[in-house]
């Protein structure tokens, strides 16, 4: 059964392969080996390290906050009076980061993805008004995965977590990979892993590639 779509089209159409090295380009500004882990409160905490340029030329930089939710991890959005895209996370969420809970990663990971590969219609969301904001989310259209906002933030998610160059790697030095290997070199939960693991194995070639 095909899990159903959770986001809204995407300005773009973005492949399992074009993710994977708009991932490790981002690996590269962090400074992160193929078998390094990411450090994600690290990277939470210093958001305002980084910055994107969007379509119009402009230059936005990024900001991390904490606030109170009860619904929702936390989200990205742009904020138009301080000109920011913010990764918001809950309380809950933050806590996690705390402690290393490979949720909290995920997240991070997840809402990187949106601020990176989705600036440009964040910040065009941000300038429509309450109802219309609430029509965009409503009216969503057929599309495809690779159209996809959540399913784009996903896959770029697991490709900056666990690399597929870190990987093979893995692979290499162990003459074997399985689930469990992944998940504790680089400190994500075995679910993720998994799924990964699986990925690699269908589509080695075009993630390496």
């Amino acid at each position: 059964m095909i899990k159903a779509l959770s986001g809204v089209r995407a300005d773009q159409k973005r492949s399992y392969r074009s993710l994977e090295k708009y991932a490790c380009h981002v690996r590269e500004h962090l400074k992160l080996a193929p078998l390094d882990a990411l450090n994600a409160l690290q990277l939470f905490e210093n958001l305002d390290e980084i910055s994107i340029t969007i379509k119009d030329g402009s230059e936005i930089p990024f900001r991390s906050g904490v606030v109170a939710l009860e619904d929702s991890e936390g989200y990205a959005r742009y904020d138009r009076s301080k000109n920011i895209i913010e990764m918001l996370a809950s309380e809950q969420t933050y806590e996690w980061l705390e402690s290393g809970n490979p949720r909290a990663a995920y997240f991070v990971a997840h809402e990187l993805g949106h601020c990176v590969l989705h600036s440009d219609q964040l910040v065009r969301l941000a300038k429509m008004p309450t109802l219309m904001q609430a029509a965009y989310h409503r009216g969503r259209t057929d599309h495809q995965p690779c159209e996809d906002t959540e399913w784009q933030a996903n896959a770029f998610a697991s490709a900056l977590l666990m690399p597929a160059l870190g990987i093979q790697a893995l692979e290499e030095e162990h003459h074997s990979i399985n689930t469990p290997m992944i998940a504790m070199q680089f400190q994500v939960s075995l679910e993720a892993a998994r799924y990964r693991l699986d990925l690699y194995r269908d589509r080695r070639d075009q993630l390496l590639g």
